[in-house]
């Protein structure tokens, strides 16, 4: 009866996502070949598949029953667990710069079958285990981007917006799991650590011969919308010819009541904000937010300021120059329309921007 149940769940749960998922080969059992050596560079890792690469020179590590782990490496501690599910998963080192770990920050990266699409709801799952005599970790972190990146050199990527996934402190393997709305339309996944190892908390296993840096297997990565499923809309665009120090309402951007979290159907017209500053790289904008009269000023001035900022946090989130941003807010001080019914407060309930340059 339990592994009945157990079936039934999985069934249920699955029902819940539509049916595909868009992370390629995305349990790394599609493989091309490997390199004379066992990944030393990302390049040698970047022979093994179509798909999942080495942004930087840094180099991940596959294990699979189909190749021989070198002896020495075997010895360290690397491969004394078996993939989740099939023959294959991936390694990757996560920590320990500090303590002069070669190649102390690893990533992976591969395309996704399809962009996302702005304001739809994703469920992200993934299979990880940390080797048995390293330092664990708290969270793995994955990055949507719109280009695939790469550097030259194995430096820690700072990529954004990255998502957190808690992990437990066990020795086993664990699933992890994220749900999360998509707020540009990115077409790369890059799995890792974003953080330095000051920002990082880890735990020390005693035991004998553990290891000063937080190492992880990766195995089953899955990616899948989850219902309803929003249609893709083409992001719309703003007249600039008449836009200089004219003021332009940020139509479509919710908040919950007395709230200052952007709620997803937000998303749209920030991106069509982000496209006009990204289409206008010299450009520089004042953001303003307004509120209805309900409750004392000093608050409702706080609270506009809050929500002006959510909009610019969203900015620099998508590698918008904080410089180029100027926030305020004035509370109930300039309305548009009368506070004496639900429409009137509405409508003065507002994020508005102006080009200053």
């Amino acid at each position: 009866m339990k592994y009945f149940l157990s079936y039934v769940f999985i069934l249920f749960t699955t029902a819940c996502y539509s049916q595909q998922n868009f992370i390629p080969n995305s349990g790394f059992e599609k493989i091309i070949g490997y390199p004379e050596q066992w990944f030393y560079t990302g390049n040698d890792f970047n022979l093994v598949f179509e798909d999942w690469k080495s942004p930087t020179q840094a180099s991940p590590d596959v294990y699979s029953s189909d190749y021989h782990v070198p002896n020495h490496w075997v010895e360290k501690g690397f491969y004394r667990i078996k993939p989740h599910q099939g023959k294959t998963m991936v390694g990757i080192t996560l920590y320990g710069c500090n303590q002069g770990k070669l190649h102390c920050r690893e990533y992976i990266t591969a395309p996704l079958l399809d962009s996302l699409v702005i304001g739809q709801q994703y469920y992200l799952s993934m299979w990880v285990a940390p080797m048995n005599i390293g330092l664990q970790m708290d969270k793995i972190q994955i990055a949507f981007d719109k280009k695939p990146v790469s550097a030259i050199d194995d430096r820690l990527l700072e990529l954004k917006p990255f998502y957190d996934l808690p992990v437990k402190f066990q020795s086993d393997w664990q699933k992890i799991e994220l749900r999360f709305y998509a707020e540009t339309e990115a077409d790369h996944i890059t799995i890792g650590n974003f953080r330095n190892d000051e920002a990082t908390k880890v735990v020390k296993i005693n035991i004998p011969n553990s290891q000063p840096y937080g190492y992880y297997y990766i195995d089953e990565i899955n990616l899948y919308k989850i219902p309803p499923v929003l249609p893709r809309e083409i992001i719309g665009s703003y007249d600039t010819t008449e836009m200089i120090h004219n003021e332009i309402e940020l139509k479509n951007i919710y908040f919950d009541f007395d709230e200052i979290q952007l709620l997803p159907a937000s998303y749209l017209e920030l991106n069509k904000l982000l496209k006009l500053l990204v289409d206008h790289p010299a450009m520089k904008i004042n953001i303003t937010g307004h509120t209805d009269r309900i409750g004392n000023a000093l608050y409702n001035k706080t609270l506009s300021l809050r929500r002006a900022n959510a909009v610019a946090t969203f900015l620099i989130r998508h590698y918008i120059d904080p410089i180029r941003l100027k926030v305020k807010g004035l509370g109930y001080d300039q309305p548009i329309a009368s506070n004496d019914d639900e429409e009137g407060r509405r409508k003065n309930r507002r994020v508005v921007f102006e080009i200053r340059k």
